[in-house]
């Protein structure tokens, strides 16, 4: 069995297709915040979960284009939608799997880069992520809203449960 390996991908902010000039996408990085603790009794520190660290995603873009600017005149914290479309291809069957992520969040950083006459010019955005939402073949596989405490894992709703005992 090999792995499977990205095949190709677009990217999309604000439904505008960035195919052709995104060329590189660094993915949230999903972290539990966590705590260490020991108390009377205990031999070693346990990692308490304390929710999620912010969630981040980076894309790096070739060109210029003003309305990739225009993205952080968007406000607030999840009104910016973000939506990776990832082809991935098993390499031992060539069987092609679709992974798409969309993403909720503001973009909080623009990085012109270097530019030099003659070069290919690159710049990236950062974008703040407050919803996240993996989906592999058309299947929700990973789902946090950070704002409406929404935490799916395939069929575990743990925010469901938490909201359940709130009472909301």
């Amino acid at each position: 069995m090999l792995p499977r390996t990205l095949y190709n991908f677009n990217v999309f902010t604000n439904s505008v297709s960035w195919a052709g000039i995104a060329s590189e996408v660094t993915l949230p990085k999903i972290t539990k915040k966590t705590e260490d603790h020991r108390a009377a009794g205990m031999i070693g520190d346990v990692a308490l979960t304390l929710g999620y660290e912010k969630m981040e995603c980076e894309i790096t873009y070739a060109g210029f284009d003003p309305l990739q600017y225009s993205q952080l005149g968007i406000c607030g914290a999840s009104d910016l939608p973000i939506r990776f479309v990832g082809i991935y291809e098993r390499q031992d069957t060539c069987t092609k799997q679709n992974v798409e992520i969309y993403m909720r969040g503001n973009a909080h950083e623009f990085d012109p880069g270097n530019t030099k006459n003659g070069e290919k010019t690159e710049h990236k955005i950062k974008y703040g992520v407050s919803y996240y939402r993996l989906e592999v073949d058309g299947q929700v596989t990973c789902e946090l809203d950070f704002i409406n405490g929404i935490e799916r894992f395939g069929d575990n709703d743990l925010g469901q449960q938490l909201k359940n005992l709130l009472g909301l």
